[in-house]
């Protein structure tokens, strides 16, 4: 083949057209077209044509000082980083043409959000690290056809911790509650899983992830690295390091770190404004968020006509609407993130 490449978690597209050259029927002319025709490639698949090229991959990383108590950082490996909808941005206000605030994301200026949160079960007391990243949007458009577009999407990493301070698991969901995904640590005991749950490598809704992490042969401070798709900005790997790794992309940013119950009180000209809705039907949800393909297509059958919709979550959180994770509408309290220790038990840990 003259177009076999592979692509790793820090990988590259570049077709390899050396062994065209062994047959003397590819011309010069030939070959140019063959390359711009795999160029364009990606563009049919919804994709920027240097989606994976490590000149436009962008390692966002929290501030080495920001959490002094935790030797535990999430770091983010953003693929395709010069599309604007791709960078991990600030919630903030603006004014429309009509003079009227709009809730949106600045994708200029990078923040991650944070919380800590205690939980107990019968079996012990844990806490949460909770961090929380959000994109100018999912993008909607000729070769961009996503379920999940809309503005305003988020990521929750939580960290479960035990009273020793070990990493015990890894959860992470975007803040619809959908793509839900588990990572056990090697400081977990066995017995605490789920029936079934893999320990190689696990399929979360088309993609491979793995099974677990391993943290025993690391030293702190830890690096979680968690790469993320062009457009959907669904989580593609984890990795584990004790340093940041190699350099083999082209940008690091780090990330100011906030806290969660900031994104209550965003700067809007003499005051501030909430990020999320704070009364009416729509109390919880977050603002400009509506996922209309979702809607059309989802609603109907999940029995939920804001299915899809990006959700407030912590400790400031007084709405009544759950996080669910489950489209099962009967299991919908069951499987709320907001009841940390019944969610648990939904999905099988027996922490």
């Amino acid at each position: 083949m003259c177009i076999d490449r592979a692509t790793g978690f820090f990988g590259t597209f570049s077709p390899d057209l050396s062994m065209c050259n062994q047959t003397p029927a590819w011309s010069a002319t030939k070959k140019l077209v063959l390359l711009l025709i795999l160029n364009c490639l990606p563009l049919l698949c919804g994709c920027g044509p240097c989606q994976y090229l490590p000149e436009n991959n962008t390692l966002y990383r929290v501030d080495p000082g920001s959490f002094q108590d935790n030797i535990f950082s999430p770091a983010f490996l953003v693929y395709n980083s010069q599309e604007s909808y791709n960078r991990i941005g600030t919630p903030a206000v603006r004014q429309t043409e009509g003079g009227e605030s709009e809730i949106f994301v600045d994708a200029a200026a990078p923040t991650v959000f944070f919380e800590h949160n205690d939980f107990s079960t019968p079996r012990g007391a844990y806490h949460n690290l909770i961090y929380r990243i959000h994109f100018e949007k999912v993008p909607l458009g000729i070769g961009k056809i996503h379920l999940t577009a809309g503005n305003n999407p988020g990521i929750l990493i939580i960290f479960t911790l035990d009273q020793q301070e070990s990493l015990l698991l890894i959860t992470t969901v975007h803040t619809c509650g959908c793509f839900l995904a588990f990572f056990p640590t090697d400081k977990m005991d066995r017995a605490l899983y789920p029936a079934g749950h893999p320990d190689r490598t696990q399929w979360i809704y088309g993609h491979t992830l793995p099974g677990g992490i391993s943290l025993s042969f690391l030293q702190a401070p830890l690096n979680i690295v968690f790469a993320l798709e062009s457009e959907t900005h669904r989580i593609s790997n984890v990795t584990v390091y004790d340093r940041i790794p190699p350099p083999n992309f082209n940008h690091i940013e780090t990330m100011i770190t906030a806290p969660m119950k900031a994104l209550y009180h965003l700067p809007s000209g003499g005051g501030t404004e909430s990020f999320f809705e704070m009364s009416g039907p729509g109390e919880g949800y977050v603002k400009n968020n509506v996922k209309i393909l979702e809607r059309l297509f989802m609603s109907w059958w999940a029995f939920d006509w804001r299915v899809g919709q990006d959700k407030a979550y912590g400790k400031n959180d007084k709405s009544s609407i759950p996080l669910y994770t489950s489209l099962k509408f009967w299991a919908r309290q069951e499987s709320d993130l907001k009841n940390f220790p019944h969610f648990l038990a939904y999905w099988g840990w027996k922490l």
